[in-house]
């Protein structure tokens, strides 16, 4: 695992992703852009409730908990990040380290969509149940987040590396293949889980953690054909 490692983290100082993550910072930019817009909008429209310091302090906190929000709901933004991505990712880190390999015959759009979708739907669903779970914790130091950081690894390494593989084989070949490392598999989705709850690492985690999972499966794929 550590060879993946040290290979995805080269790629971020080799030039390998370079257009990929400016691509991203500038989408990134972008979502920002439109969300505090939307949310001036509604202020804006918002009527007087009750009296008017009620819609100065709402003015005041909506932009700063939606801009806190965004740092702390590490988990789905690297989710969704990591379906508009990994296929980009994923073609030019091969094409870097993996060149004397089969092309991949890649995915269809609609199967990359499903895949995306069901991954942020998924770590959206288990984020708010760790959400309530976390009330129950409050008063014990250190559990929730542990426990955030553990369950997001386990959904992340699950779901990134069969996004990564799906380029390669089918959905139940890529699940068999998984299932065959799942201590690996685990312990990279809990590293990406844990950059993705760092506010700014996590939006460069997706992007590593894509880069990660392509070098952890072609690993995989690589010792089970010279077995």
């Amino acid at each position: 695992m550590f060879a993946s490692l040290a290979k995805a983290i080269g790629n971020f100082f080799d030039g390998t992703l370079r257009g990929v993550v400016l691509r991203a910072l500038a989408l990134t930019l972008l979502l920002f852009v439109l969300l505090f817009a939307v949310v001036e909008v509604a202020l804006f429209h918002l009527p007087t409730l009750g009296a008017p310091w009620i819609n100065h302090l709402i003015e005041i906190l909506a932009p700063l908990l939606l801009f806190l929000s965004v740092f702390f709901l590490g988990a789905p933004v690297a989710a969704l990040f990591a379906s508009l991505y990994l296929g980009r990712i994923a073609r030019v880190v091969e094409a870097r380290d993996y060149a004397s390999d089969p092309s991949a015959p890649g995915t269809t759009t609609g199967a990359v969509i499903s895949a995306g979708v069901r991954l942020a739907a998924l770590a959206l669903l288990v984020n708010g149940a760790l959400g309530l779970i976390d009330l129950e914790f409050i008063a014990v130091p250190a559990i929730p987040e542990l426990l955030t950081v553990a369950v997001n690894g386990w959904l992340l390494g699950r779901e990134y590396f069969e996004l990564a593989a799906l380029r390669h084989m089918s959905r139940a070949d890529a699940r068999r293949l998984r299932r065959r490392h799942s201590g690996s598999v685990l312990a990279g989705g809990t590293l990406i889980s844990f950059l993705s709850a760092i506010p700014v690492a996590n939006f460069f985690a997706p992007l590593f953690g894509a880069a990660f999972m392509v070098h952890l499966m072609k690993r995989f794929l690589r010792e089970e054909q010279t077995a």
